[in-house]
């Protein structure tokens, strides 16, 4: 390893390629949290400079460079293993400089910065030898293009966009526009004239930006010391240290990296959107993909992973799995069936387990539902069996009130029940299911789940989206063979049918006592006096009195669930009572239990 600390003019005055490799991510620097407080720090030293002030060099910070072989007469070659943001950074603010200068008619100073940004080997006959840096494979036609384009108009051009105050939505391009604009406002006529000032700002970051540049051996461990450094700049996802592992592990066996980045992991990169969305809420929030490679890893280790663990636990995990091109190929596998619960069709048996499985937040399940699903792909009507009893199991646990402490392990034991002959994987799952006899893993049986059902006030211990959710199904239920198929798309609100506020239109009979009263407003909280109603209607039928909301209701409504109120005059404690039974009645056709 050589380490040596190198002002820019060293760093990039020679001719040599400083490649980004392609399975690192992509260029992620931002105006507030990078670009103004870098063009900060370098427009103090150039002022100082003005000023004629003795002025320290700016440490920008470790750079981490790979040998990379070539053949003899190719252009020298590094891999930057860390510190590719800031390198793409400083080439492209010497872009907005240099193309400032052609536009200015500076062409001493264009000249010069032209050899701090290309190489000049006329035996290359790859075009993009030309170019000092050169970025991971999804930033490099628009780094290409800032590096073409020569001014900020004809950039714009390139990308359709008229208003240059609204960027281009890309960051290398967004960088060039802000660094275009910044170095334009500093050149600007002053006590020192332009040239003045340009021969102060171009001396500021050719001679006083420096970066301690790290250049390793062929003994030196790569991985390793990108791992070490990870933690400066913009952090680093879990997700993005496995991918540096697994690839450079593919380096290291010689296998061709391109393509298996392409079938297997370029897919994270071009779904960008969907694995990177974080997840979750406060703290426990996570983007999707690490997510995913944390149930990945609960059903390969058949144990609990950390979520802040993760790259240690893979690397634990790697070191016995066959050849990275195998863990490629098993990762990419079970991503694809993982991004398929979010695809499936809402009105398939399975598109509605994952709906409910949603509502009710429980991504504890995720593993085993990840390898019962690959085990079962063959074999639909097992899988739906199973999904219908964990479905079942957990619906009625919800219900009950039982607690959900225990899903982690519970859902790695069920693992084991995957294992064996594929055909009776069902029957595996459901005797284990059945099998617990305690709070934190029995299947309810009907008569418990028919007490809460009619007593419970769900509305209260529930949180909305689930109760919505039960809801929702009872309603899907109720709707037989010969009723039209509709689809809620709408999302419906929850009504009370004796409202919260029932004391102006639903008075208790004379004489009625507090207990009474406390009765009501536990039963109101019931299912069987919530419903479903559009936002637009909920609120005009509210509080009114009970015929002229049954009314509306049934007007309007076009839910089998609204469909059958009784024929009593009054809505009271009997006859939500007497609807929650009925409802249950539904709901014991969805969640069976098989006993």
């Amino acid at each position: 390893m050589d380490a040596g600390t190198h002002p820019i003019r060293v760093i990039f005055g020679q001719d040599r390629r400083h490649i980004v490799p392609l399975f690192q991510r992509r260029y992620v620097w931002k105006k507030e949290s990078q670009w103004e407080p870098l063009w900060e720090d370098i427009r103090n030293v150039a002022v100082r400079l003005t000023d004629q002030v003795e002025t320290r060099p700016h440490f920008l910070g470790a750079v981490v460079l790979d040998q990379l072989r070539k053949p003899t007469g190719s252009v020298e070659t590094r891999l930057i293993i860390d510190g590719q943001q800031r390198l793409t950074t400083i080439q492209v603010l010497l872009e907005a400089l240099c193309d400032l200068c052609a536009t200015l008619g500076a062409e001493k100073y264009h000249k010069a910065l032209l050899k701090l940004t290309r190489n000049d080997d006329p035996m290359s006959d790859n075009a993009d030898d030309r170019f000092k840096v050169w970025p991971t494979n999804r930033d490099q036609e628009d780094f290409r293009r800032v590096m073409d384009a020569g001014s900020p108009a004809d950039l714009l051009a390139l990308y359709g966009v008229k208003d240059p105050t609204k960027g281009v939505g890309q960051p290398i391009a967004d960088a060039y526009l802000y660094f275009y604009e910044a170095v334009k406002d500093w050149v600007r006529p002053g006590e020192n004239g332009m040239e003045g000032r340009l021969e102060i700002l171009y001396q500021t970051l050719r001679e006083k930006l420096r970066m301690v540049v790290i250049d390793l051996s062929t003994d030196d461990d790569a991985q390793l010391i990108f791992e070490t450094l990870n933690a400066r700049g913009t952090p680093l996802l879990p997700s993005d240290l496995v991918k540096n592992f697994l690839f450079h592990r593919v380096e290291l066996a010689h296998e061709p990296l391109e393509p298996l980045y392409a079938q297997y992991w370029e897919q994270f990169d071009l779904e960008s959107a969907y694995w990177g969305e974080e997840l979750g809420r406060g703290h426990a929030r996570r983007a999707r993909i690490d997510l995913f490679l944390q149930h990945y890893l609960t059903v390969k280790t058949a144990d609990e992973v950390p979520v802040g663990h993760l790259y240690s636990a893979y690397r634990q995990y790697a070191a016995g799995e066959g050849s990275p091109k195998v863990q490629l190929s098993s990762i990419h596998a079970y991503a694809r069936v993982y991004q398929s619960f979010d695809n499936l069709a809402p009105d398939t048996r399975e598109g509605r387990f994952f709906s409910r499985l949603s509502a009710m937040d429980i991504g504890t399940a995720l593993p085993f539902l990840l390898e019962v699903t690959i085990r079962l792909k063959d074999h639909k009507a097992l899988l739906t069996r199973v999904l219908e009893d964990v479905e079942s199991f957990l619906v009625r646990r919800m219900i009950v009130q039982l607690n959900t402490r225990g899903y982690n392990r519970l859902f790695i034991d069920l693992l084991q029940q995957l294992e064996g002959e594929v055909r009776e994987a069902h029957a595996r799952t459901r005797e284990f299911l059945l099998a617990g006899d305690n709070e934190s893993n029995r299947w309810p049986k009907d008569d418990e789940f028919r007490a809460a059902w009619i007593e419970v006030a769900a509305y209260r211990v529930l949180v909305r989206q689930r109760v919505r959710m039960v809801l929702e199904a009872v309603e899907q239920q109720i709707r037989s063979e010969k009723s039209e198929k509709i689809e809620l798309k709408e999302k419906l609100t929850i009504e009370h049918v004796l409202p919260q506020q029932w004391r102006t239109h639903w008075p208790l009979p004379e004489g009625a006592g507090e207990d009474a009263a406390a009765r009501r407003s536990h039963l109101i909280d019931t299912f069987g006096n919530l419903t479903l109603l559009t936002r637009k209607l909920n609120p005009s039928v509210s509080n009114g009195p009970w015929a002229d909301k049954k009314k509306a209701i049934q007007k309007h409504s076009a839910l089998a669930l609204n469909r059958d109120f009784p024929d009593e005059a009054a809505w009271d404690e009997g006859t939500i009572l007497q609807r929650g039974r009925e409802l249950f009645s539904h709901a014991r056709k969805i969640w069976r239990h098989p006993g």
